[in-house]
């Protein structure tokens, strides 16, 4: 009777993982994008843009993306991701577009003082005094906009010399929805994190990087952004990732908001699973008035997604 258990158990999860496999292929095969699409799509970042590399006070290194003169617009991407997913703003938006690569990102190096949220707000403020940017909207996606906030309620005076306005997409003034389980989450996933870092690995098994990237989006995304943050997530190096989960899970601004004096405005979809509409009431709520925009059926990707509605907000 054991015997049969065991084989019935293990027929069972033989199918169970062969079936677990087609899926995994046939959904990569449904959002790999061919050669080529992302530049046919305005998914490659212009080539008139200039790149700058800026030594920041602990030793770090930082990569940042410029384009067009006047007064700027500041984009902070989300962890994982990179400069390229402002790409369709670059081409849409006139005037001067910068976008800032986060320390263990892209071609971006951390110095002495670490991941923390006050070290990578540090790493905006000496960036934006070194290209001498003055009267700029600062626009914080994800983890961006955590950083943002932080600056807004800790430095306000500081930024007020350097940005006029916020702009909050998809983001969350207070822990993401996991942080219940933040002490066994960020105790699991740091070990596993490492233990990928040491075999030269991503931070997402192969099988899960096209499930997590397509997750991302609300409806009916293009298989080319799909595409485009799969290979970010993919390229991603899990230290940073591993020294960046414990400041994820335990940010909370939500007491200091009423601080932030800068005008603000606020960007969600309705169908981000990753900081949920009611993340951005929140931050509207409390921050005095800011003005809120639900885009209906976005996703987190909001810069992807919904480029003409960002990009008129932004103007």
């Amino acid at each position: 009777m054991n015997l049969r258990r065991a084989l019935a158990t293990g027929v069972t999860v033989a199918f169970g993982g062969a079936a677990a496999y087609v899926a995994e292929r046939t959904v990569a095969r449904r959002w790999r994008a061919p050669a080529g699409a992302a530049a046919a799509a305005g998914r490659t970042m212009p080539a008139d843009i200039r790149h700058h590399f800026l030594d920041v006070s602990d030793g770090g290194r930082i990569h940042v993306t410029e384009r067009g003169d006047g007064p700027a617009v500041v984009f902070l991407h989300g962890i994982t991701l990179g400069v390229a997913t402002w790409a369709p703003e670059f081409r849409a938006l006139g005037g001067r577009t910068i976008a800032i690569a986060w320390r263990g990102h892209g071609q971006s190096r951390a110095g002495r003082e670490g991941y923390s949220f006050e070290r990578l707000g540090a790493d905006v403020l000496e960036v934006l005094r070194a290209l001498d940017v003055e009267d700029a909207v600062l626009v914080g996606h994800s983890m961006g906009g955590m950083v943002a906030q932080l600056l807004a309620v800790e430095h306000p005076e500081e930024l007020a010399h350097l940005v006029r306005r916020l702009v909050l997409v998809a983001t969350s003034p207070g822990p993401l929805p996991i942080s219940p389980l933040a002490a066994f989450v960020d105790l699991v996933s740091s070990r596993l994190l490492a233990a990928r870092e040491r075999h030269g690995r991503g931070p997402l098994p192969g099988g899960l990087t096209i499930w997590a990237a397509r997750a991302a989006f609300g409806r009916r995304p293009s298989a080319v952004d799909v595409e485009l943050l799969r290979a970010m997530l993919d390229t991603m190096s899990p230290g940073p990732v591993a020294a960046l989960l414990p400041h994820l899970l335990t940010f909370d601004v939500r007491d200091r908001l009423e601080k932030v004096e800068l005008p603000t405005t606020v960007v969600s979809g309705t169908r981000d699973a990753l900081t949920p509409p009611r993340t951005a009431r929140a931050i509207a709520r409390r921050v005095p008035g800011a003005s809120l925009t639900l885009l209906e059926g976005c996703g987190h990707m909001v810069m992807l997604e919904r480029v003409e509605e960002l990009c008129a907000a932004l103007r």
